[in-house]
């Protein structure tokens, strides 16, 4: 009898019915949202700054006229807001961060003063991503890049698929023949995580070109990941947790996170 009492609890469980929700927003006043990662490659490195918004969908509005400043402890970089009124403020194209080196960022904007700071880890290297001939459709797709958890370290993967060069896909839109995947390791495993929802499988053809990049999470940067994928990804699944504000280091009220790291590079062929 208990036996057939938990078939019944578990068929109730997967078979329980969605409705559809209103969604209310109080009214507030808008908040800064700071985005930008610092990194040891040499390049312009950028801090993209808009306003919250309380709308689903809603485009954010950039927050034009700021003045940003870079500190590491020996010499201040000021970033120049290009193009103008983007909300988008760069460094130079010589700018690299340097490993161990604590950066300060600070925004001052409508007489308000906002600050960060974030402590740039070595990174290990890593394992090759893998992918699979799918015999269906005769692309590839990618079926391993990282282990979900690991007790050794955090980071994030970004890998870049190109096969806009191939000629049999000259005439396709450039969104249809390019694909950029992020994938994480975190030092915690979470309920929502393992029941996830799953992803989109993008394929893509022979030929194809591969840039992996890996960059490594310092403790408050990985709970910062940790929390928006719980909002984000890991939505939907028959485990959600309980919806909390997503974590930041941006002081004042700000939102967003401000981080450094340390990148590897690595590029393949599909083949």
């Amino acid at each position: 009898m208990n036996k057939f009492s938990f078939i019944i609890l578990l068929f109730l469980v997967l078979t329980s019915c969605e409705k559809e929700v209103a969604w209310t927003f109080e009214a507030s006043d808008s908040r800064i949202v700071v985005d930008g990662i610092f990194t040891n490659v040499k390049r312009s490195h950028l801090i993209r700054i808009t306003k919250s918004v309380s709308e689903l969908n809603e485009a954010p509005k950039p927050v034009s006229g700021a003045f940003v400043t870079i500190y590491n402890g020996d010499s201040i970089h000021i970033l120049t807001e290009s193009p103008e009124n983007s909300g988008i403020y760069k460094t130079d194209s010589n700018y690299i961060a340097l490993l161990n080196k604590i950066y300060r960022l600070q925004i001052l904007y409508e007489g308000e003063r906002y600050t960060a700071s974030a402590r740039m880890i070595p990174v290990t290297p890593f394992k090759k991503l893998s992918y699979t001939y799918n015999s269906n459709n005769n692309l590839y797709y990618i079926d391993s890049v990282s282990r979900s958890f690991s007790s050794r370290e955090s980071a994030m993967y970004e890998v870049i698929i190109d096969w806009s060069h191939l000629p049999d896909y000259a005439d396709l839109p450039f969104i249809e023949k390019r694909a950029v995947l992020y994938y994480y390791t975190l030092k915690t495993i979470d309920i929502s995580q393992v029941f996830a929802s799953e992803k989109e499988t993008v394929y893509f053809p022979k030929g194809a070109r591969i840039l992996e990049r890996k960059y490594s999470l310092a403790p408050q940067h990985a709970e910062f990941i940790r929390s928006l994928l719980s909002e984000t990804e890991w939505r939907g699944g028959f485990f959600d947790v309980t919806q909390a504000n997503v974590h930041t280091n941006i002081s004042n009220g700000g939102l967003g996170y401000f981080g450094a790291s340390t990148v590897i590079i690595d590029t393949l062929l599909v083949q």
